[in-house]
């Protein structure tokens, strides 16, 4: 039986973010939990791209109606990724990050997080950092806070809601993880934006709601209000968008650990501030994620190396000393066409093509 287990982490670790072995054999845990051996079967015989239960049942030799059923169970679960179009529904393979840990936002639970814990300090971190296309990018709240124009559509949280023709709001994984330890912060729960196909599969699965386009800028409102750092996927399509806080967030808590953030997120954006207007009152160094801002001789510093380009410290200046600059040319970033795309991107990194 762990035979199945061991080819199943095998093909994870060839997806996106990886799954490496411990010497504890953590991960391998964690996959009983999650996967019966007849699904870490099911799961090695599907592709990375979509397909239809008859098309991997003939791949498999098996009854198509019983394939069928089989994927939407393990869809529900989490531990594939389904998409309607056309009447069609297709099914398909998901890396561990992001992808099946987050479809368990309904099944956390003490032993799993601990496990999860473990796993990322023992291995699943360092593969999670070591590739230079990360899931997510930071952009400003609003296209206000921008000096130069005009600003891509993906990189503007406004236009994206407005572009989308399904959206979906989700509580916050990792701020609803932090809280079944008994910590965690104030801040709202339900903040994380999910489009079309995505907020699809989080609503069928009951992970989220459907929400309308002015229910969602609300949102996006007050998650600026709190301070949290909007992060889309790193996508030109925008399939999701998450509103981090450092106090939680597994994305930002490592981010800060870094002595040059700015070199390890993808941002187009960073922050400039005229030392003229700053009058000092350290509103900017309590609003920065990442502790790129401090005062030194009654004025405003920025640290160029860990500014991400968020623009939280700009909406709250009481003097309007500071605003976000675009990088120069040959810095911006232009992400892949969809989440998928960036999956493949990251393939492609891991395998050394």
């Amino acid at each position: 039986m762990t035979e199945v287990y061991e080819r199943l982490r095998k093909r994870l670790d060839e997806m996106a973010t990886g799954y490496p072995s411990t010497e504890a054999g953590v991960e391998i845990r964690l996959l009983k939990h999650l996967f019966r051996p007849e699904d870490a079967e099911l799961f090695l015989a599907m592709s990375s791209s979509e397909q239809t239960p008859e098309e991997i049942a003939a791949r498999k030799g098996d009854d198509p109606e019983d394939v069928a059923q089989r994927l939407e169970d393990m869809a529900q679960r989490g531990l594939v990724f389904r998409q309607r179009q056309n009447g069609v529904v297709r099914y398909r393979a998901i890396p561990f990050i992001v992808g099946i840990y987050e479809f368990q936002i309904n099944n956390l639970n003490g032993p799993m997080l601990k496990d999860v814990s473990e796993y990322y300090l023992s291995g699943l971190g360092k593969s999670f950092h070591s590739l230079k296309t990360p899931h997510l990018r930071t952009i400003p709240v609003n296209k206000n806070l921008v000096s130069e124009w005009p600003v891509a559509a993906y990189d503007d949280a406004v236009a994206i809601i407005g572009s989308k023709e399904r959206i979906a709001v989700a509580p916050c994984l990792c701020r609803k993880a932090v809280r079944l330890y008994g910590k965690g912060c104030d801040h709202s729960l339900e903040t994380c934006l999910q489009f079309d196909s995505f907020a699809d599969y989080y609503v069928e699965n009951s992970m989220a709601r459907y929400i309308t386009k002015d229910e969602a800028m609300e949102i996006l409102k007050r998650n600026e209000a709190e301070g949290l750092v909007i992060q889309p996927s790193n996508s030109q399509e925008v399939e999701a968008m998450c509103a981090c806080c450092p106090c939680c967030c597994g994305m930002l808590l490592s981010l800060k650990l870094f002595p040059a953030p700015a070199s390890a997120v993808k941002s187009n954006y960073v922050c400039t501030g005229n030392e003229a207007l700053c009058t000092g009152c350290a509103a900017c160094v309590k609003r920065c994620p990442v502790d790129a801002v401090e005062i030194i001789s009654e004025k405003s510093n920025i640290d160029l190396q860990r500014c991400i380009g968020c623009g939280l410290c700009i909406s709250t200046c009481p003097v309007s000393a500071r605003e976000l600059v675009k990088k120069s040319d040959e810095k911006v970033y232009t992400p892949p066409e969809t989440f998928f795309d960036t999956f493949a991107r990251m393939c492609e990194e891991r395998s050394g093509d």
